[in-house]
């Protein structure tokens, strides 16, 4: 029942007056009002009239919960480190930076800082004129509608990676990031930045999560050149890492198919850059180290859940898997003229284990193995792996081949041409 507290005080002050008999019980089944609850309404009501009963006591009046003008100042003071901030991210860094940071008690107890609500905060944006970052999307009637699909019931069965642009530092140069969530827990898994979106980003990736976790199952990624090749049926460098790796690769048609990565991708956008500067990060090579040593397990915290089955299904590497052989570009070569290849336009003298010469026969097809990080050559003929010493002093570089061949043409072309005016001079 619906209580109505000006019905109460009607007939209280009836039954005060005489003008009516009519007992508590009565009242309380009319007015939804308890009788002790009534009996203290009796003793006001012969103090104050019904009106001023029935206006709160604080109206006008400023709450008790409510931020002494001390507080405020040093909210405003604070967040002019970080203007383009979200609400919810504010309210973290506001609790952890300074109210549950020790080394900063004696400022929380000179100006009485206490934890605030979101509700505070966003009370507090809409009164200072703060504008978040961060635009909620409003759907009408005809937005497409994607169904849910159920997460994977443990973790390492499929993992969601992608590559994403941004200005991290905001200084105008855009830095892609290589993100690996998993699907069962909506974990990050690793992350890496790199100038572009490129094979070394993705080979980056690969090993976190690989020395960290173990070997997932499957890959889920888009159509990019880097994981699926344009001709169907071939391998790109990355597909055949990851095959030889055992892990499947998905390839997604829509990017709302991989939606568990592109909202993170839009967190980290949100959040990371006020981040940087909250623990002074200046270049990438230390994002990269604070991203994966620290960052990851922060943003784990606040955004990921538990998946249905405690048991992984990432697989260690074995032994017999080598990471130095398998994160490599191949490519297949024929040995030349002194037991060498020519590899990027360099050659490559092939060579045993103490950097001694190795003769092979000339003609020989073999498999040339880049390592992607260190830049090491290898051979594979008949299944052994064996190793090179780039040969000093024997570069060509590709601007002046391509000069030298245009050169020979023109040579060619110029023979010709007097070739052809002999023969009409016989003629004629």
């Amino acid at each position: 029942m619906k209580k109505d507290k000006r019905l109460a005080l009607e007939l209280l002050k009836q039954k005060v007056n005489g003008e009516i008999k009519i007992t508590y019980r009565e009242i309380t089944s009319q007015t939804g009002y308890q009788k002790c609850h009534l009996i203290r309404l009796s003793k006001l009501l012969e103090e104050r009239d019904i009106n001023s009963l029935l206006v709160h006591g604080q109206t006008g009046k400023p709450s008790h919960n409510s931020a002494p003008l001390t507080e405020i100042n040093f909210i405003i003071d604070f967040k002019n480190q970080y203007p383009n901030c979200s609400i919810s991210q504010f309210m973290d860094i506001y609790h952890e930076d300074v109210i549950w940071n020790k080394q900063m008690s004696n400022i929380v107890s000179k100006y009485n800082l206490q934890i605030r609500s979101y509700s505070f905060f966003c009370d507090l944006y809409k009164k200072q004129g703060w504008k978040s970052p961060i635009k909620h999307k409003t759907f009408g009637k005809k937005s497409e509608s994607h169904p849910l699909r159920d997460p994977s019931p443990r973790r390492g069965i499929l993992i969601i990676i992608d590559g994403t642009p941004h200005d991290w530092f905001g200084n105008g140069i855009k830095f892609s990031l290589h993100l690996a969530v998993d699907d069962a827990t909506g974990e990050i898994l690793a992350g890496y930045f790199m100038k572009e979106e490129c094979l070394l980003g993705y080979c980056h990736l690969l090993m976190l999560i690989i020395k960290e976790y173990g070997i997932p199952e499957n890959l889920y990624s888009d159509k990019h050149t880097i994981l699926k090749s344009p001709k169907d049926g071939n391998l790109t460098t990355f597909g055949k890492i990851v095959d030889d790796l055992g892990i499947n690769m998905i390839f997604a048609n829509t990017s709302q198919a991989r939606g568990k990565v592109e909202r993170m991708n839009g967190t980290i956008q949100n959040r990371l850059l006020n981040d940087i500067i909250r623990y002074d990060i200046k270049t990438y090579s230390e994002l990269n180290k604070f991203f994966n040593t620290k960052y990851k397990y922060y943003l784990n915290k606040k955004f990921s859940y538990l998946p249905k089955y405690k048991k992984s299904r990432f697989v260690k590497l074995t032994t017999k898997q080598d990471l130095t052989l398998i994160f490599t570009i191949r490519d297949t070569r024929v040995i030349l003229n002194g037991n060498c290849i020519s590899w990027k336009n360099c050659y490559y003298v092939i060579v045993d284990k103490n950097k001694d010469n190795y003769p092979m026969y000339k003609g020989s097809k073999v498999e040339v193995l880049e390592n992607v990080f260190t830049g090491e050559v290898y051979i594979k003929y008949r299944n052994k792996i064996y190793y090179t010493k780039q040969i000093e002093g024997h570069y060509q570089d590709p601007e002046k081949r391509k000069q030298a061949v245009i050169n020979n043409q023109k040579e060619l072309d110029e023979a010709l041409r007097i070739r052809d005016n002999k023969l009409k001079a016989r003629n004629t």
